[in-house]
């Protein structure tokens, strides 16, 4: 078992710190103590089903979309009360499993699933900006985690192949669009409807000037 001052997890950390991104890397046979001992605030690491995913940096692309995607939501939900936005290490725990969507929505009658500085549950929206490195772990095994945790929607944000992947649980199944062009309305953010190819502008459009649009005021 590592503890969080064993030489092992030391040396991991200087590890991780020579290596040249983009990486996603695994430590099989994994536990609850191994995340527990790696994760902090400067290292985003993820926990599933006995495996310890450990995420390289983010490209300055994807954290401009990021930005931009988080600011045009959150300006959005705190227009109108609907609940919090969080940011990419922000952990939501479903059952033993850890994860870390790029980012995600709770509803503000959801407050109380915030505990011990994590969200224990389900968000109501995560968001994920796929990349080459993690289109199969995020399309693959997160996506299964999500809709085990029955998370009510997310987005699979794919700006190198420019598609965006909109996952609705409605009546205890989920049902899918792959969009290239056009605009969808969530349904956790009623009110918001998004162009996706706002998703890979580089570089991203004016947030406040989408937000209208997006509400209809244009």
């Amino acid at each position: 078992m590592l503890t969080a001052n064993s030489s092992e997890i030391l040396q991991l950390r200087e590890d991780l710190r020579r290596l040249q991104p983009p990486y996603l890397l695994r430590k099989y046979d994994a536990t609850q103590e191994d995340y527990d001992s790696i994760a902090d605030e400067d290292l985003r690491c993820e926990f599933i089903d006995g495996v310890l995913i450990v995420h390289s940096p983010a490209s300055v692309h994807h954290e401009e979309r990021l930005v931009f995607l988080a600011t045009l939501v959150n300006m959005f939900a705190a227009s109108k009360q609907l609940g919090r936005v969080f940011g990419s290490n922000t952990v939501m725990e479903l059952g033993q499993r850890r994860l870390c969507p790029d980012l995600s929505f709770l509803r503000t009658d959801h407050a109380d699933r915030i505990q011990r500085g994590r969200v224990v549950g389900p968000m109501d929206l995560v968001i994920e900006m796929v990349s080459k490195s993690t289109r199969d772990y995020d399309l693959g095994e997160k996506r299964n985690a999500y809709h085990e945790g029955r998370i009510p929607e997310i987005w699979f944000i794919d700006a190198e192949l420019k598609q965006c992947q909109i996952d609705q649980l409605e009546d205890d199944t989920y049902s899918t669009r792959t969009l290239t062009t056009g605009r969808f309305t969530s349904r956790i953010l009623p009110g918001l409807s998004l162009e996706v190819a706002w998703f890979w502008s580089d570089p991203p459009p004016n947030p406040l000037e989408c937000l209208k649009v997006a509400t209809g005021g244009v």
